[in-house]
């Protein structure tokens, strides 16, 4: 959004000028290289006005709180008229006309973006006048003390109300870096993005990219393309895969460039280019990546989905059948030949369908499996992919419902005790069921009697809470 100078641009105009000066008297020569660089200082001087009605701030917090941020300010106790905003929710972009902000006499655009210097957030803003600018710059800064009121989100998943103390706490635990083995890293991760702890995550991210991490930048580049504290912006994607594709680490940047290749042909934050897609493709298929050989053979992979779950794929013919499952392999032991079948294998295969992102196919695999057998296994799944959304919208009312479904289960052992220990710990944390301690414990003690030592930890952890909620996990 920030206008600056085009020295090569003005440089080739003054070129162009004097290249032609030699077809005319010498009198009108000087007078006209006199005009030319008159000209060169009035371009320049525009761009420098257009800079002076530009501005920046980066802020600690992550881009997701300050758009939140923004929505609270414009619906505060003066709401702003709806037709004097338009907002890209997905992008985190707005325009303000001018009666959305006090004097101001020309529209003002905001761009709301993660800063990947600090892991908080640049936000830029661009008035097409120095009156508008002012209004804008004190409109931002009065942004900047709401969002620093606004709680962090969730910590470490410290039960659904984190006191300041734990917040505190769990940053001093999770250092913002990026130094750890790939195993660890990916734990550390996975734990805060659960939480929906993004805070933390992406101070950790900031230093992913100073350290060319391949495997945070990679997923740093999940994080703009589902919008995962972060704006949903396919052309940071692209950014942040380019980076990785130069790494020392050959698998990561193998897996790097079949993304970056995906983003070539379907043309995803990137101009489409299908001709060096296929070359990526074919190199990467030639070295044995098997996801670029699915893609040759079929035209897609699944490797890199949609956020709908579904794979990126060329759009049907008219009148072609959409597929029941993004498994288009014909082979019969394939998830995909599961999904309409009578035979209880099918509920493994659910795990098969979820674990290449095919969640769509997952769920109808899983719901079948609960209808037809009351299998515990498919309850577990789908009361995870319900609590994170994946597939289906987010729903740990419904999640919790199960739970207790699969904790009722008469089995034993195995998948029917991991429900009943899953199911206590939402009764422990009041994740889609309203806390109780009491039951909480019943359950826990049950899977533990019953072998499972994740049980057994968590029961200790109950007994130190103070309120025999908070620091369960």
């Amino acid at each position: 959004m920030k206008t600056t100078p085009s020295y090569v641009t003005t440089g080739l105009l003054f070129s162009g000028h004097t290249a032609r000066l030699s077809r005319v008297p010498q009198g009108w020569r000087h007078r006209m290289r006199g005009a030319a660089w008159v000209l060169v200082a009035l371009v320049h001087q525009a761009v420098w006005a257009a800079d002076r009605v530009s501005g920046e701030r980066a802020w600690p917090m992550p881009p997701e709180r300050v758009w939140q941020a923004m929505h609270l300010q414009l619906n505060g106790p003066a709401p702003v008229s709806m037709a004097a905003i338009q907002m890209n929710e997905a992008r985190f972009e707005a325009r303000l006309r001018p009666t959305a902000l006090p004097l101001a006499d020309s529209a003002v655009d905001v761009d709301v973006d993660w800063d990947a210097r600090t892991g908080g957030t640049r936000l830029r803003w661009t008035a097409s006048s120095p009156q508008a600018h002012a209004q804008a710059e004190a409109w931002v800064e009065r942004l900047a003390e709401s969002a620093g009121q606004l709680r962090a989100s969730n910590q470490l998943c410290r039960g659904p109300a984190p006191t300041p103390e734990e917040i505190e706490a769990a940053q001093v635990e999770i250092p913002a870096s990026c130094e750890y083995s790939t195993g660890h890293f990916s734990t550390a991760l996975f734990e805060l993005e659960k939480c929906g702890d993004f805070d933390t995550a992406l101070q950790i991210m900031a230093d992913c990219v100073t350290r060319r991490h391949a495997g945070g930048l990679i997923r740093l580049s999940q994080y703009f393309d589902l919008g995962y504290g972060v704006p949903k912006r396919p052309e940071r994607v692209v950014e942040f895969l380019r980076l990785a594709m130069d790494s020392d680490n050959a698998g990561y940047a193998r897996l790097a460039r079949l993304h970056y290749a995906t983003a070539l042909h379907f043309g995803l934050g990137v101009a489409p280019d299908r001709v060096a897609a296929r070359r990526l493709f074919e190199a990467l298929a030639g070295e044995g990546q098997p996801d670029a050989q699915e893609f040759l053979r079929l035209g897609h992979h699944g490797a890199w989905l949609r956020p709908d779950g579904q794979r990126h794929r060329d759009a049907p013919e008219v009148g072609q059948a959409p597929p029941v499952s993004n498994d288009d392999s014909g082979n019969d032991m394939s998830y995909g030949a599961f999904v309409n079948s009578d035979k209880r294998i099918k509920c493994l295969y659910g795990y098969a369908a979820d674990k290449t992102g095919d969640h769509a196919a997952a769920v109808r695999i899983f719901e079948d499996c609960i209808a037809r057998w009351n299998d515990p296994y498919s309850i577990i799944w789908l009361a995870h992919l319900l609590e994170n959304g994946a597939g289906v919208p987010k729903d740990p009312v419904r999640a919790a419902r199960l739970l207790h479904q699969g904790a009722l289960h008469p089995d034993t052992s195995g998948y029917a005790t991991l429900a009943r220990y899953h199911y206590g710990m939402a009764l422990a944390l009041g994740q889609g069921v309203v806390a109780d301690p009491v039951q909480a414990r019943h359950w826990l003690q049950r899977a533990a009697q019953e072998g499972l030592g994740e049980a057994r930890e968590a029961l200790v952890r109950l007994d130190a809470a103070p309120d025999n909620r908070v620091h369960v996990r």
